[in-house]
């Protein structure tokens, strides 16, 4: 006999920045993807110097990858992992109506250039956040992770 289980029991999610700016952006989406339950981090084609100020020693929960480019990433995926660009796109969906799915990669552009073409072309789903310009890279990946867990808890 099959065992069964929740859902739940088989989702994960990461979170990453692609070409980052700041290790201060990095180390606090770090913090926060640790505290509100990311299995993992990253970001893509980018530098990260460890941050002092991280006091809940993020980096010794939860794993940290740097992918030198959008292939070397993409082919490293976890099986059956959905990419989720976050961008202010004419193609992308109202995180409001958004349903995130089981196993999720979200994905975040710096704010000064967001994601390329070529980037949101390998995106399973585009999401955007309200407002009319962008927002700070952490403070973005905060809302996107606090959206998934309020939806997540109502299942």
């Amino acid at each position: 006999m099959k065992k069964q289980w929740e859902n739940k029991e088989e989702s994960f999610f990461g979170i990453g920045i692609y070409q980052p700016k700041t290790s201060h952006n990095i180390g606090t989406l770090w913090r926060t993807a640790y505290i509100l339950g990311a299995s993992f981090i990253f970001i893509i084609d980018g530098k990260y110097k460890h941050q002092h100020s991280d006091t809940a020693k993020s980096w010794s929960k939860i794993p940290f990858f740097r992918y030198s480019d959008m292939e070397h990433f993409y082919k490293s995926l976890p099986y059956s992992t959905q990419l989720v660009g976050i961008e202010l796109n004419e193609k992308s969906q109202s995180i409001c109506t958004f349903a995130h799915p089981l196993r999720a990669a979200y994905l975040l552009g710096a704010e000064d250039n967001g994601l390329p073409e070529k980037v949101l072309n390998r995106c399973h789903h585009l999401v955007k956040l309200p407002g009319k310009s962008s927002l700070n890279v952490a403070a973005c990946g905060s809302i996107v992770i606090y959206d998934r867990i309020q939806k997540w808890e109502q299942l």
